[in-house]
């Protein structure tokens, strides 16, 4: 396995789940984690994904830090998702969502910051 494998896998995992969801508030008229939806499908979804073909296109898959971005990633989707289906369901606690949902965020920034970074080290034929 590797970090190609694993955004494109995990970010087509997250697109099914965020479509289930996505059909279960249309199914239900219930359009409350309309925000965890979004989040499951771009976050956790198109994001991966984009990773994937960035990874492949210019060569980024190996070395230490490509995996550290892909755990940085999936390990902060996996806890926002989480996080945001109990922030938006009924039983909420809002006080106690909101530093995890925080740490999360960050630890998606510091992914795509590696990103940046490991696509400023690339070399390339241009």
């Amino acid at each position: 396995m590797n970090p190609i494998r694993i955004h494109l896998l995990l970010g087509l995992v997250w697109l099914i789940a965020g479509m289930a969801l996505g059909e279960h508030m249309g199914r239900t008229g219930d359009h409350s984690q309309m925000p965890t939806h979004a989040h499951a499908m771009l976050v956790g979804g198109v994001l991966p994904v984009l990773w994937a073909l960035v990874y492949r296109a210019f060569g980024l898959a190996q070395g230490l830090l490509a995996w550290i971005q892909t755990g940085l990633h999936h390990v902060g989707s996996l806890v926002m998702i989480i996080a945001l289906y109990f922030y938006y369901g009924p039983m909420s606690r809002d006080e106690a969502l909101g530093p995890v949902l925080g740490v999360s965020a960050m630890l998606v920034i510091a992914a795509t910051v590696l990103m940046l970074v490991l696509a400023l080290r690339a070399r390339t034929s241009d």
